[in-house]
């Protein structure tokens, strides 16, 4: 199977004009494996992909309960990436190897970086890490576009741009399952802000910085933010810290990442506050496939259609 060496920093484009895209190739290989590198990347990519048996697609990274953002290769990955074609990552500082994609050369994979050339929350701050120790990459721009759902379309207009690129054998069908999947998006969209009505305007705390999607897709009002790393719980002496913190900002409803530890969530809740945990897709598998998505922004919106109703309960 022929390896591209091709690095592609992509404009998502719209539907209709995918196919007058000249080919980056000269002939595509009539079978391909392609890799995912987090589970979000893959369901959207999957989108792409279905009924396209030709195109192989693997998820690279396992499940993780904190940041994906800290996630190192194993020897593993890099012997998986050794047999790819195409890897679908998203760039500006999700992946800490996206470095490591590059240098893989002409005897590497494609890597198609789906989250450059579109704003990011955080956008106004460098794209680089900064010098200083002190940093760290909650600082820079937030990478987790997918958690909204027009983040979503531009990933997956940019993955559809790769794949007719790369396989212009299959463009026509990958140009279908962009339009089935655009659709799709819509939808979900519409169900979402119907699910969460009750919520649109109310006032939260994030403690996970993947949840500032969630609340602009769902026309939240940010009261303030906790940073934090997923997975991890508040060590002796940091929560008094933390709850002074938050009771500064004046909201009763926290947002937190499914996986927080139950110390965290108790001792919020014992506070007084209103906890909705929000699945941020990071523990999700490849076998849940791109209705493991769907599902996930559902019970997200639902989550906080809850929150809100039990705030409203209480006043």
């Amino acid at each position: 199977m022929r390896r591209f060496g091709l690095f592609l920093l992509l404009l998502a484009a719209l539907a209709t004009t995918l196919t007058a895209c000249a080919p980056l190739v000269e002939k595509a290989p009539e079978e391909a494996q392609i890799y995912a590198t987090f589970y979000p990347f893959y369901a959207l990519t999957a989108l792409l992909t279905e009924d396209i048996d030709a195109l192989r697609l693997s998820c690279l990274v396992q499940p993780q309960d904190g940041c994906l953002r800290d996630y190192a290769l194993s020897d593993w990955d890099l012997y998986l990436l050794s047999g790819a074609d195409l890897v679908v990552a998203g760039g500006r500082g999700l992946e800490s190897f996206e470095s490591t994609l590059q240098s893989l050369g002409s005897s590497g994979p494609a890597v198609a970086l789906t989250l450059y050339n579109t704003e990011l929350y955080n956008q106004n701050q460098a794209d680089e890490a900064s010098d200083d120790e002190e940093s760290s990459h909650l600082d820079g721009p937030n990478p987790h576009l997918y958690m909204c759902i027009d983040g979503a379309r531009y990933i997956v207009e940019g993955v559809a741009v790769a794949l007719m690129e790369l396989f212009p054998q299959y463009a026509d069908q990958v140009g279908d399952n962009l339009e089935a999947a655009a659709a799709r998006l819509d939808e979900l969209a519409g169900q979402m802000h119907a699910a969460a009505e009750n919520a649109q305007g109310g006032r939260v705390i994030l403690m996970n910085e993947a949840l500032v999607y969630t609340a602009e897709e769902l026309g939240l009002e940010i009261a303030g933010q906790y940073d934090r790393e997923s997975g991890e719980p508040l060590y002796e002496g940091d929560t008094e810290a933390c709850l002074a913190q938050l009771a500064a900002m004046d909201a009763n409803v926290v947002l937190v990442e499914k996986q927080a530890p139950a110390s965290l969530t108790d001792a919020l809740e014992e506070a007084g506050y209103i906890v909705s945990r929000i699945d941020v897709l990071s523990t999700r598998r490849a076998d849940m496939g791109a209705e493991g998505y769907f599902a996930a922004q559902m019970e997200n919106a639902q989550a906080v259609a809850e929150a809100f109703a039990q705030a409203e309960g209480r006043n």
